[in-house]
C-alpha cells in the first residue's frame, strides 16, 4: 500500500470558475478533481488519500469525500508536495497526481503503482507511447520527445520515496518549470543527455542512469498502455474536447 497525493492548487489566472481554481471547473456532471478522486478512491493499492489545493476544496472534500484528507496550499507544486509529505509524515512511497485528469481510471492507476514497486526504484514517471495515445484521444494535444524507443509522453503523475525528497528538491522545481519543454528539460539534465536528445540518439535508459545520478537515487520510467495518465487540461480547448470524450462515454 501507498499513499496518494492530488495536488489541487488555485490557478488565479483561470476566469470563470467560482473558485479559480482549475480543479473545479465542471466538465460534464463532475468537477475535474471528481474524476481524479473516483480513480483514487477506487485503486485498491492506495491507503491515505490527500488533497493539497485552496481552502475552498476543504468543504467540497467533508461533504462529498469525507475520506480525504485536505491541505491547505502554499505558493508552488513543489512546496504543495513538500507539505504533503510533511502532513502524511509516513515513509510509504506516495503518488502525486494533479488534478485535471478527466479521462484517469483506478486501472491505469494500479497498473503504474504496481510496476513501480516491482522496479524498487525511488522515483518513478509514467510514460505513454504518442500511437497510444492517438489512437484512443487523437484530438488531446500532448507534448512529445523522441528517443531511440520511439516517441513519448510523460504521464502527470509520479511516485517518490519521501525520504529522497529533500536532496530532489531544487533541481525537481527547475525540471517541474519547464514541464512543457523536452529541450529544456534534457539541457537541465545535462549537456550530453541535450546532445543525444537532439540527434535522437537518447535511449530510456541512460535517462534513467543520467536522473539517477544527478539526484543521487534510482528513477525509472515506467511504460504505461494506459493514455488517461497524461490527459491532462491546460486550456479552454482542452476542456471543450475533454468534454466531448466523456460525453462519448456515456
Amino acid at each position: 500500500m501507498i499513499n496518494a497525493v492530488i495536488l489541487a492548487g488555485s490557478d488565479k489566472n483561470k476566469s470563470g470558475t467560482p473558485y479559480e481554481c482549475k480543479a473545479l471547473i465542471k466538465i460534464g456532471e463532475k468537477y475535474l478533481i471528481e474524476y481524479v478522486l473516483d480513480a483514487v478512491c477506487s485503486s485498491k493499492h492506495i491507503s491515505r488519500r490527500v488533497v493539497v489545493g485552496p481552502v475552498q476544496l476543504k468543504e467540497f472534500l467533508i461533504l462529498k469525500y469525507p475520506q480525504v484528507e485536505f491541505v491547505e496550499e502554499d505558493t508552488s507544486i513543489m512546496r504543495n508536495a513538500k507539505k504533503a509529505i510533511e502532513f502524511l509524515n509516513d515513509d510509504k512511497k506516495i503518488l502525486f497526481l494533479t488534478a485535471d485528469l478527466p479521462f484517469i481510471t483506478a486501472e491505469a492507476i494500479d497498473h503504474f503503482i504496481e510496476e513501480s514497486i516491482k522496479s524498487g526504484a525511488d522515483i518513478c514517471y509514467p510514460i505513454v507511447e504518442k500511437s497510444i495515445n492517438d489512437e484512443k484521444y487523437p484530438q488531446m494535444k500532448r507534448t512529445y520527445g523522441t528517443v531511440k524507443e520511439g516517441t513519448f509522453t510523460g504521464g502527470n503523475a509520479i511516485i517518490i520515496t519521501p525520504s529522497v525528497f529533500e536532496k530532489c528538491y531544487s533541481l525537481a522545481e527547475k525540471l517541474v518549470e519547464k514541464r512543457k519543454n523536452p529541450i529544456a528539460m534534457a539541457r537541465l539534465i545535462g549537456p550530453t543527455i541535450l546532445l543525444l536528445f537532439l540527434t535522437k540518439r537518447l535511449s530510456i535508459q541512460k535517462v534513467e542512469k543520467r536522473v539517477s545520478k544527478v539526484f543521487k537515487v534510482k528513477a525509472k520510467a515506467i511504460i504505461s498502455t494506459y493514455p488517461e495518465l497524461g490527459q491532462d487540461v491546460d486550456k479552454d480547448s482542452d476542456l471543450v474536447v475533454a468534454k466531448f470524450y466523456l460525453e462519448k462515454k456515456r
